[in-house]
């Protein structure tokens, strides 16, 4: 049944990347889709939660199923699921996608952003440092001003994936620290890449924040090898 509904789900993603099912269009109905695939309802209802979890349909209660209208907010939603749900392997190839995402925010930043921008950076960066001692606040402070930096990039694309990371970056980065003064060195990491999107130096920006989220990865990969 499982191997069946992921079937029609397949199919029926084809169609809706190809424009034969337009975005805003009903979806066919549960009846018609069960004699089309020569299926149960309950598999039809499986290929359509798949394919609601994946951001390519929504659900209206009393109206019917539609092909989703694209917007950030089912990209953003589908990143969250998937992330939400990913495996520690698969969640390597996430960290190594928000190394590269925002490298090129801390470069946009430093081109792109005004002071309302940078003024959201700078409160960030200031709870962190009150918030030393205090690791799910820290944490919390920490992930704020990364979203702050893909903000001050200018592209809505990046803040969306990196708000939709983010309850996922925080339990990664409680899980990577240890009971070590580890505070002052992630401040520091943070003051140096605040520092060049101040000075709109576009490449040290981008620099410091591969070198702290390569380091964070490193981390990360240390602790769950230690598990095992």
């Amino acid at each position: 049944m499982e191997r069946l509904s992921a079937s029609i789900a397949t199919k029926l993603e084809r169609e809706i990347l190809a424009g034969r099912l337009p975005p805003g269009e009903r979806l066919p109905s549960e009846e018609k889709l069960c004699q089309r695939f020569d299926a149960s309802r309950t598999v039809i209802r499986e290929a359509i939660q798949q394919l609601r979890g994946r951001g390519l349909l929504r659900t209206l209660k009393g109206s019917g199923t539609f092909i989703e209208i694209p917007s950030l907010k089912a990209l953003g939603s589908a990143i969250g699921t998937y992330s939400a749900l990913a495996e520690d392997a698969d969640f390597h190839e996430l960290i190594d996608f928000r190394i590269v995402i925002e490298s090129e925010c801390a470069r946009l930043s430093a081109v792109r952003a005004g002071e309302r921008a940078l003024e959201k950076v700078r409160a960030a960066f200031a709870e962190m440092e009150r918030a030393v001692g205090d690791r799910a606040a820290f944490a919390k402070a920490d992930i704020a001003f990364h979203r702050s930096i893909a903000e001050g990039s200018g592209n809505r694309i990046y803040s969306t994936l990196l708000g939709a990371l983010e309850k996922r970056c925080i339990e990664y980065a409680q899980a990577t620290r240890g009971d070590d003064d580890w505070f002052d060195g992630v401040i520091d990491q943070h003051r140096r890449i605040l520092e060049a999107v101040e000075a709109g130096q576009a490449d040290p920006a981008a620099a410091a924040m591969h070198r702290h989220l390569l380091e964070s990865r490193r981390r990360f990969v240390d602790v769950k090898s230690g598990e095992r």
